[in-house]
């Protein structure tokens, strides 16, 4: 069925052999098509949202834009294969991809296993996951090194649009009202639905101030490269003045925009990529390249520089950031309480919880680690680290074989670069981009923006084509029949992804007019119509408890708040959440669902909050009763949710999930 060889076979071109004329061979997708299509998927997603017409105004578009092109390709290149088989496409899998594959596999098999929580998440996160192993399979065997510097130019463009977005954002400009008092511009006020609405906050369309943070590192990278490998042309000639000075002036727009976003992982991220993009050109390219590379980052300076001179109130509350950071280091950013969950999380499931159940597991594993460690309360959905997540999230083995990728390329990569194999230019790129995206890794969570993880997968591919030779050169390839299987696999999944996708979409839709209608039996038709659709199923169920609650609050009708408090538990019970958390405190006390309440309390830090029986209550039916009530133990400390805004010092109830602000 499949056979290895130490180094992929070229195309094969037709010949004549034996008086046999063998067809020539074709591309597994035409590159004509697939460069564009990758050009959408990578260029456009950071620099749109969905708008307010879903119920998710943020991601659903993204995933749109990054899914439909991938599901596109994958579509013509399993006809191709199944039209053909191998007699006319060269298919294989490369050793990383066959590391990722397993891996794939293994995520799937964990349901055997392991105890799902909500196969809502699981399903939304496998087809992602496959979707970027299918992308790298895709870039791998077609996509070519040339098509690397105009899809670069296509970022950078889209950087400082983010850049121009988030300076109109923080001022509250990004409704554009005041173009329509200046001549000639009064209409392009119309034009303020491309901006996120989100004002006094410096995060463009990608909507988080790290991931903004990471994307202008990523453009600014870019930047550097071009200079480096395209300023002069091949015969020693400078290129045209303006193509430089356009790319520079772009550079320092993102630099400009990079500093001001005061993400200290951006930064960071772009120093480590920075540092291992010189080492390459250093050790391998030459003096030219590295006298380019010196010129380039004495305009970084002076670039950083003026930002600090020009913008001091960014400037003085990064180092505020960086300083409160280096004092109180043991917190690691705010890290330490979301790490020792973590690891608490795991070492409670060492075979895994299962792919995007990490955030269905925190409430427990926090009250498991409250029982030896003294911490703030909080919840959040990432372990702000993309490998310690994994490790919880497809236990031992599944981190063992992420870290078996990422070593794979490492020394296969480093060992080129000092043996001085011949490398070409884009390989550069590649590596600086892998080492900027792994550090950035540490500390936030670019694995789980489809539109970041892309471009990482882009970097494998470029770098893997040139690095995976000799006794890493082993390449899976098939028999003629089970090519043809894969083609139809191929095919499968994409129209299944793009169903997925579609089927999402109309949910979310009907889920933003169900949130929008005050019609109360119209929204719940609606709510009931989304929850068909598996996308959103979860949400609309949510929303259906709240609907219930809020409908039998207002006509005092107790067995329809006691239906939508039944539909908001079992929701809390697959996807536990700390608004829920909440509500269901509170209602819990007034239906006086004892062991309900017991369960939920247990998930507050041991000493903030008793129980106790309080006599003469009025119950939800309008009787006197000795009632047990949550009462909250003012001097035990505080809780937290961590969220984008400042978290609070107060004791509180959680009411919100997010992330550490800013890290």
């Amino acid at each position: 069925m499949a056979d290895s060889r130490s180094r992929p076979v070229p195309g094969r071109a037709a010949k004549h052999n034996a008086g046999v004329v063998l067809p020539a061979s074709v591309p597994l997708v035409p590159p004509a098509l697939l460069v564009p299509l990758w050009f959408v998927a990578l260029a456009l997603p950071n620099l749109i949202y969905s708008g307010v017409s879903f119920a998710d105004t943020l991601h659903i578009m993204k995933w749109t834009v990054t899914g439909l092109p991938i599901a596109a390709a994958l579509l013509v290149a399993g006809w191709r294969l199944f039209r053909y088989g191998r007699d006319r496409i060269d298919f294989g899998i490369d050793l990383f991809g066959a590391l990722w594959a397993a891996l794939l596999a293994y995520c799937v098999a964990q349901v055997a296993w392991v105890r799902i929580s909500s196969f809502t998440t699981l399903a939304h996160e496998l087809l992602c996951f496959a979707a970027v192993w299918a992308f790298y399979l895709l870039t791998v065997a077609v996509f070519p090194n040339g098509a690397i510097r105009p899809l670069l130019w296509l970022a950078n463009i889209n950087g400082a649009l983010n850049v121009l977005f988030a300076e109109l954002q923080i001022r509250n400009l990004n409704d554009l009202a005041f173009l329509r008092e200046v001549p000639l511009l009064g209409g392009l006020a119309d034009l303020s639905s491309l901006i996120l609405p989100t004002p006094y906050n410096y995060i463009g369309n990608t909507a988080q101030q790290n991931m903004f943070g990471l994307w202008m590192a990523v453009c600014v990278m870019s930047s550097v490269y071009l200079f480096i490998a395209y300023a002069v042309r091949p015969d020693g000639r400078r290129r045209h003045p303006a193509a430089t000075a356009l790319n520079l002036l772009l550079m320092a727009v993102n630099i400009w925009g990079l500093w001001n976003s005061t993400s200290r992982s951006g930064i960071l991220s772009l120093f480590v990529g920075l540092f291992v993009l010189g080492l390459v050109v250093l050790v391998h390219f030459g003096r030219d390249y590295a006298k380019r590379l010196g010129l380039v980052i004495l305009l970084f300076a002076a670039v950083l520089g003026g930002a600090m001179l020009l913008n001091r109130a960014r400037a003085v509350e990064l180092v505020a950031k960086t300083v409160d950071m280096v004092q109180d280091a043991g917190s690691v950013g705010g890290r330490r309480g979301i790490w020792t969950t973590s690891w608490t999380m795991f070492r409670q499931h060492p075979q895994g919880v299962g792919v995007g159940q990490y955030k269905w597991h925190y409430l427990e594993a926090q009250r498991e680690a409250f029982r030896t460690h003294d911490y703030n309360w909080q919840y959040t959905h990432w372990a702000h680290n993309e490998f310690l997540q994994w490790f919880c999230e497809t236990g031992v083995v599944g981190g063992v074989l992420l870290l078996l990728m990422f070593g794979l390329w490492f020394f296969a990569f480093f060992g080129k670069v000092f043996r001085r194999d011949r490398l070409s230019p884009e390989v550069i790129w590649g590596c600086s981009l892998v080492a900027l995206i792994s550090f950035n890794a540490l500390w936030t969570r670019p694995f789980h923006r489809i539109e970041n993880i892309l471009w990482l997968a882009l970097a494998f591919a470029v770098t893997n084509r040139e690095v995976l030779t000799g006794r890493l050169g082993w390449r899976a390839t098939f028999s003629s029949g089970f090519t043809r299987l894969i083609g139809v696999l191929f095919m499968a999944g994409s129209l299944a992804g793009a169903v997925y996708l579609g089927s999402g979409i109309q949910g979310n839709l009907l889920l933003r007019q169900a949130l929008s209608t005050r019609s109360a039996s119209l929204q719940r038709g609606l709510l009931e119509r989304s929850a068909r659709h598996p996308m959103v199923r979860q949400d609309a169920l949510k929303n259906l408890g709240y609907h219930y609650l809020q409908v039998g609050e207002q006509t005092n009708d107790v067995q329809t708040m006691g239906r939508g408090f039944n539909i908001l538990w079992q929701h809390f019970r697959r996807e536990p959440h700390s608004e829920e958390m909440g509500v269901l405190l509170q209602w819990a006390q007034r239906f006086q669902q004892v062991e309900i309440l017991k369960e939920l309390v247990s998930f507050l830090k041991p000493g903030t909050y008793r129980l106790e029986v309080r006599p003469g209550v009025q119950d939800s039916n309008g009787n006197v009763v000795d009632a047990l009530v949550m009462v909250p133990v003012q001097s035990s400390g505080g809780m937290q949710v961590v969220s984008e805004a400042v978290p609070s010092s107060e004791p509180r109830l959680p009411d919100s999930a997010g992330e550490p602000a800013s890290r």
